[in-house]
Formats: C-alpha cells, structure tokens, sequence
C-alpha cells in the first residue's frame, strides 16, 4: 500500500511541475540561435467564443489577413490581429474533424484528421475533396503549402506509414499528381530523442518530449527552416533547410496549452494559436531577433 501511495504521489507531483510557466530553449545544435525570443511574445490575444477549439492557421499574403480553422465546423475565419475578433469568411463543407490550413491563390485547402484533402475555390464557391493516401490511424492535423514544389506538406500526430509507434512524419502530398509520397520529409524517433536529452533536460521537459505528436507545421519564408508545433506536451520543433534538427521550444504551457495553428506573415512575424481548452483560444505573435 506503501508503495502505491508513493507511485500516486511521485505521478501528482509530476503533472504539478507540468504546469510551469514561461519558455525554454533545448539546441540540438549548439552553434544555432533561435530567430525569436520565445519567452517574450510581441502580442497575445484571446480570439472570439467561435475560435476556442482553433485548430489551423494559415496568412494570406495577398489579402494581408490572418486565417483560421476550428475543428468542428467547415469555415473559414479572419482574425482581426489586433483584437482577436473572428468573422466567417467561406463556409467550405459541413461540419468534420478540421486540423490544418494552407492556401495558395485562389484555392483554400483543408486537412481532415482521417487524411482527406477539402480544395475551396474562392472564385466558385466550390470544393473538391481528395484522398491522400492517409487515413485516421496516422491523424494528419498539420498542413502547408510550399510554393516551390506546388505541394502541400502534411505532419502526422497519429502513426507513421510505416507504423512505427515511437516515430513521427511528416509527408508530401503532390498537387499536380495528387499523390502522396510515402518517403517521410521529417521522420522523428521521439524514443531515440529523448534519450539524447536525457542528461541535458530536466524531468518535465523529458516528461514533455515523450508526448511529442505534431499538430501545426510551417516553413520560414526565408530561412527555409521547418517549424513543426506539437499541441501535446506545448513544443515546437525546427529543422534547417536540409530537414536536420536544430532546437526544441517548450513553449509557455498557460498561455498556450494546446498549440495548434502557426503561420508566418511577409514580416516575418511568427503567430502561434492554441486551442482554450477551459477558456478562449489564444493566439501568439513572435517578432523576428
């Protein structure tokens, strides 16, 4: 009985230390320097009641906005970055399990947790559903357009395609083909990771680490870096151009508790939304070093 009753009390104290304040930095690459000062956001916001479970969050270049999704209906948000206020720009489909958001032009693409793709033509007013080739075993939430290759990556927070239950991917899915390629871009071994961290993490942050699952995942305009957001355990992974990790952010776990949205403006502004959970959704501005 002893026993039990010090496993109960070592697993209270634990969740109790989870729940620390501020951000902390762990290079993977000691010769890196983060772009942003993640302890100091520029602007934190508390968005509208229609935004609490925000799930994706994309910028529209064109039209200088801020755009986002909420996991239970199929429309599409502007967020006013200086109030939080959110009004209904396209209603896309019914309501589903929305994740992540991209948009290139004049088409808005809208990811599924069971991996379909939803296409909105804002000049039509129409929507074409595509299959990736994912299904809801992987749980794709993330998604980004990149230009370059006119394909959209999409981070998974469920299982890997080759099912491997400690790593986690990142794929590729081909507009002009519309196929997925089965080669991850990202593939992380979360065990193998956190036993590198083990002697330089302390035990919350090793406890954070082991949660790892991406929600959100954009690419810097200008460095080409990955930033690959997890909404458990609060983290933020970068990689550099050539897909190689370079630092862990532990993001500040009250202001953002389940970070699913992230985008980047043509200032290089860096927004990061999370879901309220209890409260409003939140949304965080990081200003570039």
């Amino acid at each position: 009985m002893r026993c039990i009753s010090f496993k109960l009390l070592s697993i209270v104290l634990l969740l109790a230390s989870c729940t620390s304040t501020g951000s902390q930095v762990w290079k993977v690459k000691d010769v890196v320097s983060a772009r942003y000062n993640f302890a100091l956001a520029d602007t934190f916001l508390e968005l509208d009641n229609s935004l609490q479970e925000i799930s994706g969050l994309e910028y529209d270049v064109k039209g200088r906005r801020l755009l986002a999704i909420n996991d239970e209906k199929g429309i599409i948000y502007e967020i006013d970055r200086q109030s939080g206020k959110a009004d209904e720009l396209y209603e896309f489909h019914k309501s589903g399990d929305y994740e992540g958001l991209a948009r290139s032009g004049k088409f808005v693409f809208v990811l599924k947790s069971n991996g379909k793709l939803y296409r909105y033509n804002t000049d039509k007013d129409k929507t074409k559903v595509y299959d990736t080739g994912l299904s809801a075993i992987n749980d794709a939430e993330g998604l980004y357009y990149e230009h370059s290759s006119n394909s959209l990556l999409i981070a998974c927070k469920g299982l890997p395609l080759s099912e491997n239950r400690h790593e986690k991917a990142v794929y590729r899915f081909y507009l002009d083909t519309r196929q997925l390629d089965a080669e991850p871009v990202i593939l992380i071994n979360v065990e193998r990771l956190k036993q590198k961290a083990e002697n330089e993490l302390n035990a919350e942050q090793l406890w954070r680490l082991n949660r790892f699952a991406p929600s959100g995942v954009a690419i810097h305009p200008e460095t080409g870096q990955i930033f690959l957001l997890s909404a458990r355990g609060s983290m933020l992974m970068v990689f550099d151009a050539k897909h190689s990790l370079e630092y862990l952010v532990f993001l500040d776990m009250q202001k953002l508790p389940q970070p699913e949205g992230i985008a980047f403006d043509e200032d290089l502004n860096l927004y990061i939304a999370s879901e309220g959970k209890a409260g409003k959704g939140k949304l965080m501005k990081f200003t570039p070093n």
